[in-house]
């Protein structure tokens, strides 16, 4: 069916781009499209140039007989109080007023183990509760800690999983490449050149129109949260030299995002820290991402914050590689006695135990794109 979809598609889009015999075209229309066709084609080629720099400089050959990662390390979400206290008395027109609420902070900490095959084990306790989700081939369970329930209906790995991180980054590069360089959803043109802390560079724009941001929508699928950098307006500066970026702009209007970003690099061109300047909704305001490297040239440390006038998100994971260690040492069991529930039985309650945690936030002004939680009929 797919493949029945993908030839009509294309088969009607070739014919529809075939001219009429008949029809009458402007004098150099060919000519024009040919060139535009042969600028973008250049733009992305450019652009795929810098993608395979990040692969190769940021990650690359040290990951090539890396099969597992041990992470460890806590996040933590800080409202103000005072950011409390005066949306307590938006939401209630004043009807309510705050006694002075002191500031609140979600808190939790992570350990576990992930290969690049995607077999993995997470251990999550903290203020939003403690939870384990596990996954070896196609046997796995997710379990909640507070309701002692799980279930074993889980995601399975995608086919041609990577087996080393050499290849988990390079897939990752390469699904940006199918959007932004092999795609047609985003137009490609140049920016001006620019020189960034010392640096000749050339700027690639790539452009995706979106809806208007609506304040007032709190509902969307995941697939749009977690893919929201497939449409918007991309702008890339990078080092003529090396071919590194420099500097990134993003926005996409309709989920309210806009960031720009700015790269720093050790001596040995890899990734050192990214500046943040947030104009995302509700999260105006500065943050970074930093990362620490053993002799080998391998992450051992990633640490980041985000920062507005009403709260603050940091996070700080360590990470440990391993070309030896065994799936085997992911084998791990629900308690005895816990109650085993269908996935969206557990789904439910996972929505549930974090509905009020969310709630609250929500109106102490963090706006959680929160999914609608139904009841499960039986």
């Amino acid at each position: 069916m797919k493949f029945a979809t993908l030839f009509l598609t294309t088969l009607a889009l070739s014919l529809s781009a075939q001219p009429a015999p008949q029809a009458a075209r402007a004098p150099g229309a060919s000519e024009q499209a040919l060139k535009e066709a042969e600028e973008s084609r250049s733009i992305k080629e450019a652009f795929s140039e810098v993608l395979d720099t990040v692969n190769s400089s940021w990650f690359g050959k040290p990951y090539q007989q890396i099969k597992a990662v041990d992470l460890s390390g806590n996040i933590a979400l800080v409202l103000k109080g005072s950011a409390i206290d005066t949306k307590i008395e938006q939401l209630t027109q004043g009807a309510v007023k705050s006694p002075g609420v002191k500031s609140g902070q979600a808190f939790c900490t992570m350990k576990g183990t992930y290969f690049a095959n995607g077999d993995h084990l997470y251990n999550i306790d903290g203020d939003l509760g403690g939870m384990r989700f596990q996954r070896v081939g196609e046997k796995g369970f997710w379990y909640i800690k507070d309701s002692n329930a799980y279930t074993a209906s889980i995601n399975l790995a995608p086919p041609n999983s990577p087996v080393s991180f050499m290849g988990w980054f390079a897939d990752v590069m390469k699904d940006i490449k199918e959007v932004y360089v092999n795609g047609s959803t985003f137009k490609a043109s140049t920016g001006k050149d620019a020189t960034i802390g010392g640096k000749a560079a050339k700027t690639v724009v790539f452009t995706s129109p979106t809806a208007a941001y609506d304040p007032k929508k709190r509902e969307q699928a995941a697939s749009d949260t977690f893919g929201f950098w497939k449409k918007g307006r991309l702008e890339v500066a990078y080092d003529v030299a090396t071919k590194q970026p420099l500097r990134m702009d993003y926005s996409n209007v309709a989920q309210g995002v806009e960031a720009s970003m700015t790269f720093t690099y050790d001596s040995n061109g890899r990734i050192k820290q990214v500046a943040i300047a947030n104009k995302s909704k509700q999260w105006e305001g500065p943050g970074f991402i930093s990362a620490n490297y053993n002799g080998q040239g391998m992450i051992t440390a990633i640490a980041g914050e985000l920062n507005s006038s009403t709260h603050r998100i940091k996070f700080d994971l360590a990470t440990s590689w391993s070309q030896n260690k065994p799936v085997s040492s992911l084998q791990s069991a629900p308690p005895a006695g816990a109650n085993r529930l269908g996935r969206e039985d557990l789904e439910l309650r996972l929505a549930m135990m974090f509905a009020g945690n969310i709630g609250d936030l929500q109106r102490e002004g963090f706006n959680f794109m929160a999914p609608r939680v139904s009841p499960v009929r039986r």
